[in-house]
């Protein structure tokens, strides 16, 4: 798995680097065989409402040509990384069976028996 991170002076922070590059692999290890490729962004920001937070920010392509982007805001960097490796485990799941699941036509359109004639 490539991945990039970014961000503003957090993404400098040792620990923090290492506890995204530990939550990817992590991510890869649970999709063998699946190409992934993704660029985690953390910054800190201010939100009058909930003060001072750090956003994380996890875009991720798949196979199939499929993308996932989930950001969450916290209070602390550990919480906020978590969360969103949190979501982007299950969102790759979801796309996963989705991909995985053979299409069926709809109910009834093949088991009627009717043939059109032309005339």
């Amino acid at each position: 798995m490539l991945i990039k991170i970014g961000g503003d002076t957090l993404a400098l922070d040792g620990d923090i680097r290492r506890q995204i590059e530990t939550e990817a692999a992590k991510l890869a290890a649970r999709f063998p065989g699946e190409d992934l490729e993704a660029h985690a962004k953390i910054q800190e920001e201010f939100d009058p409402l909930h003060g001072h937070r750090v956003r994380c920010e996890l875009s991720a392509k798949i196979a199939h040509g499929r993308q996932i982007v989930v950001r969450d805001a916290r209070k602390t960097a550990k919480e906020a990384i978590d969360e969103v490796f949190g979501l982007a485990r299950r969102n790759l799941r979801r796309m996963r069976r989705q991909i995985s699941l053979p299409r069926t036509p709809p109910h009834g359109a093949l088991s009627t028996g009717t043939h059109a004639v032309g005339g």
